[in-house]
């Protein structure tokens, strides 16, 4: 039997499945920390490019990328209602916050496009827009392309959202130091040859 050499990955509950990630499979071309932007792309797109190696466009079907958020951050409204009166029954809800900057995502073309919170003026219910989610997100951002020279990472924190003035739920982020701020980031390839 002759050696192969790679990366070994394993099943720790089922120690017979075991399988080495060979150039044939893969071969990690980069990998490392980025530090996110706090400002969008000048095309209205987001994120942080990865040149791939070579001239020549590489299929999605050969690349694989794995993005981790390290540092995030979030930044919301809370109010408190008596709900039952003279303070039987307290509640504090979340809102978003309208001096921050909210973006939607074109999952096709990578575009964001500002959205603009409400500004919690009492006595207007349109102007209070409720979050019922905020998490970190990371991932690689494909943009409706089917091959790539470049790796384009996307991080932000993501707001599951009811936009209370539109009667309808949302999806926005915040990006760079109010978002996502830094990512760890692995690309492969396969059949990739130095």
């Amino acid at each position: 039997m002759t050696d192969t050499y790679g990366l070994k990955v394993y099943n720790p509950f089922d120690s017979s499945k075991i399988t080495v990630i060979t150039p044939k499979l893969a071969t990690v071309i980069s990998s490392g920390q980025v530090t996110m932007s706090d400002s969008l792309n000048v095309d209205d797109t987001y994120g942080t490019d990865i040149d791939l190696p070579g001239s020549a466009a590489i299929p999605i079907s050969d690349i694989a990328v794995l993005v981790f958020p390290v540092e995030h951050t979030f930044k919301i409204t809370s109010i408190q209602f008596d709900i039952a009166g003279e303070g039987t029954y307290l509640q504090n809800i979340g809102y978003m916050d309208d001096a921050q900057a909210y973006y939607e995502h074109a999952k096709a073309t990578g575009a964001m496009t500002a959205w603009t919170a409400g500004d919690l003026t009492d006595g207007d219910a349109d102007e209070f827009d409720h979050i019922a989610a905020i998490f970190p997100v990371a991932f690689w951002d494909i943009m409706g392309q089917t091959t790539f020279t470049a790796i384009r990472l996307f991080a932000a924190t993501c707001y599951l959202i009811y936009d209370t003035s539109a009667s309808t739920y949302r999806k926005v982020y915040t990006i760079g130091e109010d978002g996502v701020s830094k990512i760890d980031y692995a690309i492969t390839l396969k059949n990739y040859n130095y």
